[in-house]
């Protein structure tokens, strides 16, 4: 098993969290998050984890919010180590299956690319569906 962790902007991945555990239950009680909130630095969450992970042979998968952001930029130093594999652009579907996916134990590169295209097949866009098309569904 991996550790998981949910990293954003203000309490965004606390919320992914409980999404989280409400389709899967229990499997995601051991999913940490990260909030960087007004006054706070995250640098100081990358000390944190950066100390753990070297100190620990068990892989860290990180999930930010958004690619470039201050969060992001931060954790994603991190990457530098062989146990810390870290995402940007987190969503539901990776949240999911990236839980899922580290209960199986560690998440390989293969893993990543995988959750990656999955997370992005799941976004879509409908608009101007005449009641018809409705009915397809």
């Amino acid at each position: 098993m991996s550790r998981v962790i949910f990293a954003s902007h203000g309490r965004l991945s606390k919320g992914m969290k409980d999404s989280v555990s409400m389709i899967v239950g229990d499997l995601a009680k051991d999913v940490e998050t990260y909030s960087l909130l007004p006054g706070q630095n995250p640098e100081d969450f990358y000390q944190e984890v950066l100390k753990e992970a070297k100190e620990s042979e068990e892989q860290i998968v990180i999930l930010c919010d958004i690619k470039g952001g201050s969060v992001h930029t931060a954790l994603s130093k991190l990457a530098v180590l062989d146990n810390v594999m870290v995402f940007s652009g987190m969503n539901m579907g990776l949240a999911l299956d990236a839980v899922m996916k580290s209960l199986g134990g560690e998440v390989s590169l293969e893993d990543a690319t995988d959750l990656i295209n999955a997370a992005k097949e799941g976004m879509t866009v409908m608009n101007g569906m005449s009641s018809e098309e409705d009915e397809d569904f």
